[in-house]
Parts: C-alpha cells; sequence; structure tokens
C-alpha cells in the first residue's frame, strides 16, 4: 500500500523534479553565500503535486553545496500541520526555533536569547490569539531575561549582528500550509512577515497558491495574491506532469502493485492498452495514481480472473475519483448493457439515433472525461455496419456490457448462479476428457449445463484445433449421462439433443473436413452407448435431407457435409455400419436388464435392431415382455408414438402399424384379460384401459383418445 508520505531521496525522483530542487538550492546557496540578506522563497503546486518531495530535494540538494562551500547552516523544518488548532501556532514556531538555534551552535545561543527578548517586547496579543501572554512568560523563565525595554530596531539589528557574525545560513521550510485553516494560514503569513527580514535568514514555504490567496482574503477581505507578493521575494511554481508521464508512472507503479504472479503478468500484457484509457485523465498528481492504486490493490484480487481488467480498472475510476457517475452505472444498468432485442442501440446501427446508448450517455450532464469512460464500456462497437460477432465478444471478452457480467464489476464477488471463469478456462484448455466430463455433470448438477455450453462455445473461439477436438470430444462423451426423450408435439426437448447440438455446431471450427469426420468415427468407436447410436442417426438423418437438397448451415452436423459426394457416401457407410452394431449391443443389454434405457431410447433402438437383425430380434424379442408389467410398458411405447394435444389434453392413437414387431395383438389382449387390474398401479391401468378401446374401435387410423377419459379427442 502507498502512504502517500513525500519522497527523501534524490535517488526516488519519479518525476523529474531533481533537477529542478537542484537549481532552486544552487541558486540559494550560490547567490547568498557571500551576503547577509534574507529571502521568503514560495513553492506553488495544488494538492498532491509533491511540494514536501521537492522541498526534500531542496534541502538535501542544500546540505550537499553548503558543505563544498564550507557553509555552515542550520535547518528547521517546521510543519504548521501538525500543530493544527492549536491556539498559539507562531508561538509554537518561535519556540521551535529559538530551540533549534540554542541546541544546534554556540555562535548563536545569544541568538536564541535575543530573540526571546524580541518576542517578549513584542506586543503579540495585537495579533496573536488569547493566550499568548502565557506562552511569552514561558520564554521569560526559560531564558531568564530582564525584561529590559529597548527601541524595536535595536534588538532587530542587535539579533542581525550575532547571526552575521556567526556566518551560519539559518534555512526554514514550512510545508502544508494550504491543509491549515484560513485563520492559521493567516497567522503563518504574519509570522513570516515579521520575522522574515532577519539577516542570513531563507525562509522556504510550500503551498497551494489558490488555496492561500482565498484564505487571505477571507481575513482581510482584500486581494490574498497581492498579499502573497509583499511577503514571498521568489515565487517558484510546480511544472505540470505530463498525461504521458503520468501514465508512465502509473503503469510503473501498477506492475509493481501485486504479488500475485499471475495479476502481475496479465497486468503487464495490457501495459500498452491501459496507457491510452479515458481514465488516465483522472491523474494530475502522483497522489491521485496512489490513491486510486491502494484501491484497486485491495479488491482486484479477489476477482480478476472472473472480470475484464481494463473494464475494471475503467469502472474503479469512477468509484474513486467520481461517485455520481459510478452510481449513475448501477442505477442506469439496464439502459446501458448490451440487449439482445436492441442490439442495435449498442452497436450503432439505428435509424433513431435520439434512442442509441451513444445518445442516452451524450444527454447526460457528465464531464467529457465521463462521457468517454462510459462511451468506452457500454458502447461495443461503433462501426457504421452491424457486427454479429460482438455480443459474443462481450462474453469472451467478460465485459461489464453484458448482463452476466455487469454486475461481478460491482458485487466483486460471484453470485450463485455464477460460473467461475477458471471453471471454463480449465475446460478449455485441460487434456483430460475424463476431467471435463466431470465438470460438466457438476455444471449439470447447478442446472447450468447449456449456459456453460453456450459460454465454452464463444469462449473457445481462436483456440487451436487441437483444443476445439477435445472439446467436442469431452461433450459427445458427456452426451452419455443424459437420457432420450422424443419429446412433446411443438420441440424436441431433449437434454441429449441440445447438447449434441453445440457438439455440431463447433465442427465449423475445425478447418479441415476429413478431420471433422474422423472425430466423429473416433467417438462412435470407443463410446457403444444409445448418445452414440443417437448421435448415428441424426448424422443419417442429415444425409437424407443433404440428398433432398435440405441440409442448410443452420441443420445438426452440416459441416460433415459438402464435400466430395463419393467421400461422403462412403462417411456415411461408416456410420450405418456403426448405428445398426450399436443398436445390437444395446437390444442385447435389454434382454439382461430390462431397465437399461429410458422408454424413448428402447423404441429407437427396436426398429433398427428388427430391420438389420430380424431374425435374432424375432427369436429375443419375446424375452423382453415375459413378465406382465414388460409387456405393458412395449405396449405403452406402441401407443405412445402417435399422439396429439388440444389444450391441456392429451390424445393417443393405437393403430395397427403401430405396434412394435413380434407385439402381437391377439396375443395381448388374450393376456390382457386374465390379468388382474388390482395389482398394476394407476399408469399401467390406463394403458389397458386405452387398449381395449382401440381394440373395440378396430385401431383406426386418426382416432385419439383421452388417456385420462378415453373420450375421442378427434381425428387427424
Amino acid at each position: 500500500m502507498h502512504t502517500d508520505l513525500p519522497l527523501k531521496e534524490n535517488s526516488t525522483d519519479k518525476l523529474g523534479r531533481h533537477p529542478f530542487a537542484y537549481e532552486i538550492a544552487s541558486g540559494l546557496v550560490n547567490s547568498f553565500k557571500d551576503n547577509n540578506e534574507s529571502i521568503v522563497l514560495g513553492i506553488n503546486g495544488t494538492w498532491g503535486s509533491g511540494k514536501s518531495t521537492l522541498l526534500n530535494f531542496i534541502i538535501n540538494e542544500v546540505k550537499q553545496l553548503s558543505k563544498i562551500n564550507d557553509q555552515e547552516i542550520i535547518i528547521l523544518r517546521f510543519n504548521p500541520w501538525m500543530f493544527s488548532g492549536q491556539k498559539e501556532l507562531q508561538t509554537v514556531f518561535l519556540r521551535e526555533l529559538i530551540l533549534k538555534l540554542k541546541n544546534n551552535s554556540e555562535k548563536l545561543k545569544n541568538a536564541s536569547k535575543k530573540i526571546a527578548e524580541f518576542l517578549e517586547y513584542l506586543n503579540w496579543v495585537n495579533y496573536v490569539h488569547s493566550g499568548a501572554g502565557e506562552a511569552i512568560k514561558m520564554l521569560k523563565n526559560l531564558f531568564k531575561t530582564a525584561g529590559k525595554e529597548k527601541e524595536l530596531v535595536e534588538l532587530k539589528m542587535e539579533i542581525d549582528d550575532i547571526l552575521i557574525e556567526s556566518k551560519v545560513k539559518l534555512y526554514i521550510t514550512i510545508d502544508d500550509i494550504d491543509r491549515l485553516t484560513p485563520t492559521e494560514i493567516t497567522d503563518i503569513f504574519q509570522l513570516i512577515k515579521l520575522n522574515g527580514n532577519f539577516a542570513n535568514t531563507i525562509f522556504i514555504l510550500a503551498y497551494d497558491q489558490n488555496v492561500v490567496e482565498t484564505a487571505l482574503k477571507n481575513q482581510f477581505g482584500r486581494n490574498g495574491k497581492k498579499y502573497i507578493e509583499k511577503i514571498v521575494q521568489v515565487d517558484y511554481t510546480l511544472p505540470s506532469i505530463s498525461r504521458e508521464d503520468i501514465a508512465r508512472l502509473f503503469i510503473d507503479n501498477l506492475n509493481q502493485l501485486f504479488n500475485v504472479e499471475e495479476i502481475t503478468n496479465k497486468i503487464k500484457d495490457l501495459n500498452d492498452s491501459i496507457k491510452d484509457e479515458p481514465f488516465i485523465d483522472f491523474f494530475s498528481s502522483l497522489r491521485d495514481i496512489y490513491r486510486y492504486n491502494n484501491s484497486i490493490k485491495l479488491r482486484l484480487p479477489s476477482i480478476f480472473n472472473e472480470l475484464n481488467i481494463l473494464d475494471f480498472l475503467l469502472i474503479e475510476s469512477l468509484r474513486v475519483f467520481d461517485q455520481k457517475a459510478y452510481h449513475f452505472v448501477i442505477d442506469n444498468k439496464e439502459s446501458l448493457i448490451y440487449k439482445s432485442n436492441n442490439n442495435i442501440n449498442n452497436f450503432g446501427f439505428h435509424t433513431d439515433k435520439e434512442k442509441s446508448t451513444e445518445a442516452y450517455i451524450e444527454n447526460t450532464d457528465f464531464d467529457k472525461i465521463i462521457k468517454r469512460i462510459l462511451k468506452r464500456l457500454f458502447i461495443v462497437d461503433t462501426a457504421n455496419s452491424f457486427n454479429p460477432d460482438s455480443p459474443r465478444d462481450l462474453i469472451r471478452g467478460k465485459r461489464v456490457a453484458d448482463k452476466s457480467y455487469f454486475n461481478r464489476y460491482f458485487n466483486l464477488q460471484l453470485s450463485h448462479f455464477d460460473i467461475q471463469e477458471d471453471v471454463f478456462d480449465s475446460f478449455i484448455n485441460r487434456n483430460s476428457i475424463e476431467e471435463n466430463e466431470h465438470t460438466l455433470k457438476e455444471i449439470n448438477d447447478k442446472g447450468q449445463l447449456f449456459q456453460f455450453l453456450n459460454w465454452i462455445e464463444i469462449k473457445s473461439k481462436g483456440s487451436n484445433e487441437t483444443k476445439l477436438q477435445n472439446i467436442i470430444l469431452s461433450i459427445l462423451t458427456y452426451s452419455k449421462n443424459l437420457q432420450y426423450k422424443s419429446g412433446m408435439f411443438w420441440g424436441i426437448g431433449s437434454d441429449l439433443i441440445t447438447v449434441l447440438h453445440y457438439a455440431s455446431d463447433m465442427l465449423k471450427n475445425i478447418s479441415d473436413q476429413e478431420a471433422r469426420k474422423n472425430l466423429i468415427l473416433e467417438h462412435i468407436r470407443l463410446n457403444k452407448n444409445f448418445s452414440s447410436f443417437y448421435l448415428c442417426d441424426r448424422i443419417l438423418y442429415a444425409n437424407e435431407q443433404l440428398e433432398k437438397g435440405k441440409l442448410y448451415s443452420n441443420n445438426e452436423w452440416y459441416y460433415l457435409f459438402k464435400s466430395e459426394k463419393e467421400i461422403d457416401q462412403e462417411f456415411i457407410t461408416k456410420i450405418l455400419s456403426e448405428r445398426n452394431s450399436i443398436a445390437k449391443e444395446l437390444f442385447n443389454q435389454l434382454l439382461t436388464n430390462n431397465e437399461f434405457l429410458a422408454e424413448d431410447e428402447i423404441g429407437s433402438i427396436l426398429d433398427v435392431v428388427y430391420k438389420n437383425y430380424k431374425d435374432h430380434y424375432e427369436e429375443n424379442f419375446p424375452k423382453l415382455i415375459e413378465k406382465d408389467t414388460e409387456l405393458i410398458k412395449y405396449l405403452w411405447l406402441s401407443i405412445k408414438r402417435s399422439w396429439m394435444t388440444s389444450g391441456s389434453r392429451v390424445g393417443y392413437q393405437l393403430a395397427e402399424y403401430q405396434f412394435y414387431p413380434s407385439l402381437i395383438k391377439e396375443n395381448i389382449k388374450s393376456r390382457l384379460d386374465n390379468l388382474n387390474l388390482d395389482e398394476f398401479d394407476e399408469n399401467e391401468r390406463k394403458v389397458i384401459a386405452l387398449f381395449e378401446k382401440a381394440h373395440n374401435d378396430g385401431f383406426e387410423e386418426k382416432k385419439y383418445y383421452d388417456i385420462e377419459t378415453l373420450e375421442e379427442m378427434g381425428r387427424w
């Protein structure tokens, strides 16, 4: 953390102040070594501009140059701000001066006594606060003065004679004058006016001239600047710091701010970008830089991986330097963030300029710096044409303009439904499919699977093809954990299909088409499960659409085709063989474990096995329905192959073509007639009742029954 203490050693100079200090010190030492004049020199600079540091540098140089010139000096460094609030600020100063003289040189002990007499002689009550008499009494006792009355001029001459005879130069620095109250500022300048013409005495004052002028004007009701000019003979104004120097100092300081190597490396990678960011214009001094850096040092480490560092630096600059703007951003989130249904507002492609994000920001009463920062954060693309990739760039870049990231910048923590960035990074970059599969399981348990895969697709853009292939294989491998559901009438509705769609879509990022095909084949050959079967089935369907001229770029598995027809056909032949083989293997597993597959999964493989392995199917299917409950399950699978909806009602048809091979309706009727319905649950009894109803109606096509009431719902 930076404590904002002034620099002491010339070697630590960051602003090039040392040459300036040397120039001042050299002028003082060389110009006054052979004369006995007094002088008051002013150092003018704004708060935080480095006045105290410059004073330190000047005194260091005065010491060195005086030693070279064999010049004896005494330095009194007085900071009235340390005594602010005391009633007798002038008396405190003069007491420090007397003790300094008394303790530092035998030659000046008499001078200290004479100054004590000088204090005693003066009528302090006229220009100091009440209570000054007690201080004078203390000084009387301290130096045991006789209180002999003398002319003021005579006493002043005696003090000057002692100082001149001693050949000692007295340097007095008074710092932080602009931190005092107006009354205290007035007291200090009155004191300097009274004592500033002692021989061999050099006052060096540090202040913000505007602050001092205002204080003096308030006290005297007249021009404060002219009052300063009567007291200060030589005035130096600190040179302003260029934006380039400020940016350089900020970057240098920022690079050394953190002891976490990962943060430091990320910041160093952004150095060139940071120096051009608009928040740099907030800095006018090192104090501004230290104040800002102290803030980000505390706040950034906890979440640096979870947000965009440049956006964070911009947001944090608003928090530190303009709270009104900071709260404006929080309060106007919905008007500033990118919205997919209003993207043209953010991306500068809108005929109505008054509704754009840029216009919204421009209509605020903030200054130019704040407006530049807001535009930098929330106007994502100022091009004249809409860039369709920009919304995804917000997610890739973890930008504050994205609604999913916005709150991170203000809460500085992840919400309970948020996913840490290192989870994405690990998934994209690791080589272990097994570990990635475990990650997907954890993400799915939290209900965030589709959000995660969507962001993986976006964030992985630009990754090398080895990583992309690994991501696709990880998704395909995990898909075995998801059950297939055929869905409802108006949509597919299966998590398995959705996950496979992400894998399909990511294939376009692999440039070589043969590499895409080999990737899919490799996965299928190593994973003989239902998801692989279904993957094959969807690829075969895509090929059918291709042959009809209806396979488009937004269709699943589009990126496996569109090469030479013979090569595509060779691939399809391999896929078909794999699908049939997997179907038979799954069928055989059903024979030993009838609960092995979900209902819709069973239905998907039965027709394939029958078509390709008819004898094997007919020989073994009866084993699947040996139990009455299993018979009812397969009857239900037949019924649900054709259904309709009407409002909240669902109707089912049972026509003869719906029965799976080896489900003989007469045999079913015979077995059902001999059942004790009390031994079956409510749903099983509904299936039996619907079969009976359809049987009595002759298994008519296009005749649908309400599953609950068996009422006819309509004919399609």
